[in-house]
């Protein structure tokens, strides 16, 4: 048995970035429920330390100083893909909850 890996594949992140913001609007109108503070905090802090000129490895070293921003990055789309993907299997078990006929 394979274990799902927490990294997108380069070919979901584009679907993985579109749904993100639908995911924020039905937190925002709290429709989804499911706060994804690990994604929220992580983005934070690493929107943070992107922007920050003290790194752990300086920008200035060639091809050196931006493993570590990249490092960053993966780990923030890491969460994000792991977060988007419990919003898409929420989405649709209610979107087909919500075609299901109820009786009257």
């Amino acid at each position: 048995m394979s274990r799902p890996s927490l990294m997108p594949k380069i070919t979901e992140i584009p679907s993985l970035l579109s749904t993100t913001p639908s995911m924020f609007r039905d937190l925002a109108k709290r429709k989804y429920r499911q706060i994804p503070l690990g994604t929220l905090t992580g983005g934070f802090l690493g929107f943070l330390y992107i922007l920050n000129p003290l790194d752990l490895i300086p920008d200035a070293l060639p091809i050196l100083g931006v493993i570590d921003d990249t490092l960053v990055a993966g780990v923030f789309l890491a969460l994000l893909s792991r977060d988007v993907r419990k919003y898409l299997l929420w989405k649709s078990s209610h979107e087909n909850s919500n075609s299901i006929p109820k009786k009257t």
